[in-house]
């Protein structure tokens, strides 16, 4: 399979898990302001741009409808959101920046064949079976270094059958987790995090070995994610690729 089959299996990837997590929370919701353009509103987290977020299909459409986006995110009360601009999209990056927009991150969009990754066992894990979505929201804003709250209040309403979750214990404490999709083949893994005191362990690669064997079980035959600098290397390791970067365009309130 080539870089452009797994981009493509990646957006498709992006969308659903942005509509999935609207789920979260009562308030949060997900609108379509534009062709294929998608905004995912989560009022209960207003100066978080993630997980407010505006993923699409084409450049051009973002900009036709960037106004009533805008307005949107006003009413909701959300007063930072972001659009993830694919690569290759340098158009749309410079128009958004001349509209106020700045760089907030250039994640990795990786991807993989399931079947030429190594997904072997290295190590046990203690996974906790029941434990649910607000813990590992807060496992994702300690690791991250975000307010207590940030996630896990968004996220506290998702159930494990809407994103499949793993989370790790170490010495009885939850310490890792990480969440595992299939959306037409692909598995996308998300919410990849560790604390600070149990890293270099291995737990995360494990985790992610796991979660996807359980995914290649499930049906899946790729694989694909969004990388920060601080995972990259896990996840090469793993047997992804760079397939290309993303630039996440934030627009603030006192900005606009």
């Amino acid at each position: 399979m080539d870089d452009a089959d797994l981009l493509e299996r990646e957006r498709r990837s992006q969308a659903a898990y942005y509509r999935a997590i609207a789920a979260g929370h009562p308030d949060s919701f997900v609108a379509v302001p534009g062709d294929g353009v998608q905004a995912t509103v989560v009022p209960v987290s207003p100066e978080r741009s993630l997980p407010n977020s505006v993923v699409y299909e084409a450049p051009g459409a973002v900009l036709e409808c960037h106004d009533e986006i805008a307005a949107l995110y006003a009413a909701a009360g959300v007063r930072a959101w972001t659009v993830w601009v694919r690569p290759g999209d340098d158009d749309l990056a410079a128009e958004l920046e001349r509209r106020g927009h700045r760089l907030d991150g250039t994640p990795a969009i990786m991807g993989a064949q399931l079947d030429a990754m190594d997904l072997e066992p290295r190590m046990s894990l203690d996974l906790d079976p029941v434990i649910g979505w607000d813990v590992a929201g807060a496992i994702n804003d300690r690791a991250y270094g975000l307010e207590p709250g940030s996630l896990s209040t968004p996220l506290a309403g998702l159930t494990r059958e809407a994103m499949p979750l793993l989370v790790a214990r170490v010495d009885g404490e939850h310490v890792a987790c990480a969440a595992f999709h299939v959306v037409e083949g692909d598995c996308a893994a998300e919410f990849v995090a560790t604390l600070p005191q149990a890293r270099g362990r291995g737990v995360a690669a494990e985790l992610m070995r796991e979660g996807l064997r359980r995914a290649r079980s499930a049906g899946a035959v790729t694989a694909t994610l969004e990388g920060s600098t601080m995972g990259q290397p896990i996840y090469e390791r793993l047997g992804y690729r760079v397939l290309g970067r993303m630039r996440m365009l934030e627009l603030r309130a006192d900005a606009a």
